[in-house]
C-alpha cells in the first residue's frame, strides 16, 4: 500500500520510471515528414511579392470644409497674401532706395544720365592723356570735341536706326499677320539694335514669340466675335416691349374705319386740343 512518504519522496509506486522503459510501453506514433511540412507550410503561407496591400484603404479623407471655414480660409490666405506683398515692397524699397535718389539727384531721365556719364567719361579720358602726352589746354580741349562729336554721331545714328524700325513695325501693325507688333515696339528695337542690323523687324517679331501673341489676339477676335453673335440672337429673341399707349375704344375705331383712318392717326386727332372733327385736323396737318 502506497503512503504518504513514497508520494512525497516519489518513491515505490510513485518512482518515475526509467525513460527507455517508458517509450517502450509509449504507443508507437508516425512522425510526419519535416520536408512534407515545410512544403504544406510554403504552399498556404503567401509571399511578400504575392500580397498587395491596398494602400489607399489606409488613408484617411479630408472632412469637407464648411462653408465658414471656407470664408475663414480665404481671409486668412488672403491676409498672407497681403503681409508678403508688404515684406517685399518693403525690401524693394530698402535695397534700391538710395538708386532712386541719385537717378532723381542726375535728372531722373535714363537717356541724360548715359549721356552725362558719357561726357564724364571723355573728359577723364582726356585729362589722363594730357597728363602722359603733356598737351596744352588748346590740345586738351580738341580732344574733348572731337570725342563728343563722335558721341553725337553714335546717338544720331542710334535715333536713326530707332526711327527706321519705328516705321516699318507702323507699315505692319495692319496686317494681321503681325499682329500686336506695337505693343512690343521696344523689345524688337532691343533685339534689333544687338544684332547690329542683322535681324529684320519681322525676324525679330517671330523670334520674341509674335506666332503665340498672333494665335492668341486671333482667339481673342474670335471670342469677341462669337459674344456679339449670341448677343444679337438674344436682342432679336427678346419678345418686344408692351406698348405703354392706352387702346382705344371699339367705337372710336369702328369710326376712324368707316372715315379711312388708321389706329396711329386717331391718336394723333386725339392729341391736338380744339380739334372737334376730321375736318379740322386735316387743316392743322396740311399747315
Amino acid at each position: 500500500m502506497a503512503t504518504l512518504d513514497e508520494f512525497r519522496n516519489q518513491t515505490g509506486e510513485f518512482a518515475e520510471e526509467p525513460a527507455a522503459e517508458h517509450d517502450a510501453d509509449a504507443p508507437d506514433v508516425e512522425q510526419p515528414d519535416p520536408a512534407e511540412e515545410y512544403e504544406d507550410i510554403s504552399e498556404d503561407t503567401p509571399h511578400d511579392g504575392d500580397s498587395e496591400i491596398d494602400t489607399d484603404a489606409y488613408e484617411p479623407e479630408e472632412p469637407e470644409l464648411s462653408p465658414k471655414e471656407k470664408t475663414a480660409f480665404e481671409k486668412r490666405l488672403e491676409r498672407e497674401k497681403r503681409k508678403l506683398e508688404e515684406t517685399l515692397s518693403k525690401q524693394y524699397e530698402d535695397k534700391y532706395s538710395k538708386h532712386k535718389r541719385v537717378i532723381e539727384q542726375l535728372g531722373g531721365d535714363p537717356d541724360v544720365i548715359e549721356l552725362r556719364l558719357k561726357e564724364q567719361q571723355i573728359m577723364n579720358e582726356a585729362q589722363q592723356l594730357a597728363e602722359q602726352n603733356g598737351w596744352d589746354e588748346q590740345q586738351y580741349s580738341w580732344y574733348i570735341g572731337q570725342q563728343q562729336q563722335v558721341m553725337k554721331q553714335e546717338q544720331l545714328q542710334k535715333e536713326l536706326a530707332e526711327l527706321r524700325i519705328a516705321n516699318q513695325i507702323n507699315d505692319l501693325r495692319d496686317n494681321p499677320e503681325f499682329a500686336g507688333i506695337q505693343t512690343m515696339r521696344q523689345e524688337i528695337s532691343d533685339i534689333v539694335n544687338r544684332s547690329n542690323g542683322t535681324l529684320s523687324v519681322e525676324q525679330a517679331y517671330w523670334a520674341l514669340g509674335g506666332a503665340k501673341r498672333n494665335q492668341q489676339t486671333k482667339r481673342e477676335a474670335e471670342q469677341r466675335a462669337a459674344v456679339q453673335r449670341r448677343q444679337r440672337v438674344v436682342a432679336n429673341d427678346a419678345p418686344a416691349a408692351a406698348s405703354t399707349e392706352k387702346a382705344l375704344p371699339p367705337d372710336v375705331l369702328a369710326q376712324a374705319a368707316a372715315m379711312g383712318m388708321s389706329p396711329a392717326e386717331v391718336r394723333e386727332l386725339m392729341a391736338f386740343e380744339g380739334i372737334n372733327n376730321i375736318n379740322d385736323y386735316r387743316k392743322i396737318k396740311k399747315k
